[in-house]
């Protein structure tokens, strides 16, 4: 395994998790899909823009990918594995709740400059999220089903987590 996508809806700790696979192998380089797409002040690239950055990422021979479901048509054909991280609905609403908080008035590491958290934007962004929870995982399940070869986890739990770390700790050796 070289290359894995990490994907899943807002607030399931996709970054976070990228940064765990990361410091089990510090050669393969993670690649944050929001830093691609975003300018500043949470402002979109023009998707010619953002699809031609992502595409340059994805031809490098090693990287973790992390992202929401929108990356999936342009990198799933690129990946040796995908790791859907799908916690229980309310593990995820207290991570949206309080997230905001930890980064208040500041960006998140992952984003580029001038991307700040603020709570009432967030809410906002977190509450439409949380209502198509099951857009999110009819949409991932359907392009895992249609991925043909590809080593896929569906991580539920901290169990689960683990034991993707294993599988990348020992591709690493």
């Amino acid at each position: 395994m070289q290359k894995i996508i990490i994907t899943g809806a807002n607030g399931v700790g996709k970054s976070h998790f990228a940064a765990a696979l990361a410091a089990f192998r510090a050669d393969v380089p993670v690649i944050h899909f929001d830093a691609i797409k975003l300018r500043s002040r949470w402002q979109q690239r023009p998707r010619a823009e953002s699809d031609a950055a992502l595409r340059q990422e994805i031809a490098k021979p090693a990287w973790i990918l992390e992202g929401g479901p929108s990356l999936l048509p342009h990198a799933i054909g690129e990946a040796d594995a995908l790791v859907w991280l799908d916690p229980p609905n309310r593990v995820r609403a207290w991570r949206l709740a309080t997230r905001p908080w930890k980064y208040f008035g500041r960006t998140r590491p992952e984003l580029p400059p001038g991307n700040v958290d603020w709570p009432w934007q967030q809410y906002r962004f977190a509450l439409r999220s949380l209502r198509n929870t099951a857009r999110f995982r009819s949409y991932i399940a359907q392009v895992i089903h249609n991925a043909d070869g590809l080593r896929t986890w569906h991580c539920r739990c901290d169990a689960d987590l683990n034991t993707v770390l294993d599988a990348w700790s020992q591709t690493g050796r």
